[in-house]
């Protein structure tokens, strides 16, 4: 039998930056659990997130807060830079988790129905 393991994952929201919701096996798409990261305090260090990747999440999350209702803001182009960041994630976190990246609901694009990546 295999053992299931969390999923992180990474999704912009509103208030003090949060970006990382971890969803423990049983509980399914697209539910995202509690809020593990944001930009103010980062991920807890147990999960070794390095401080530069942080920080980029932290400037990721707060450029969506500050212009995701811009008519001009660049959803294909702040979605990629999204989906190369949970690369980057992955990559440091190994297969200790899954992870998803949640396109915005605010993505005009999607109407109400946005995407969900998994991440490699």
């Amino acid at each position: 039998m295999c053992e299931q393991i969390a999923t992180i994952c990474i999704m912009a929201d509103f208030g003090n930056g949060p970006y990382a919701w971890i969803r423990d096996p049983e509980t399914a798409k697209p539910l995202v659990g509690p809020n593990i990261a944001d930009a103010i305090c980062g991920f807890p260090e147990d999960f070794g997130v390095s401080k530069g990747l942080h920080k980029q999440f932290a400037n990721w999350v707060i450029d969506f807060e500050n212009h995701y209702d811009d008519k001009g803001f660049n959803w294909e182009e702040w979605n990629q830079i999204s989906i190369e960041l949970c690369k980057m994630f992955k990559k440091e976190i190994g297969d200790r988790f899954l992870v998803e990246y949640h396109y915005p609901w605010e993505d005009p694009r999607y109407e109400g129905n946005p995407p969900i990546i998994d991440i490699k």
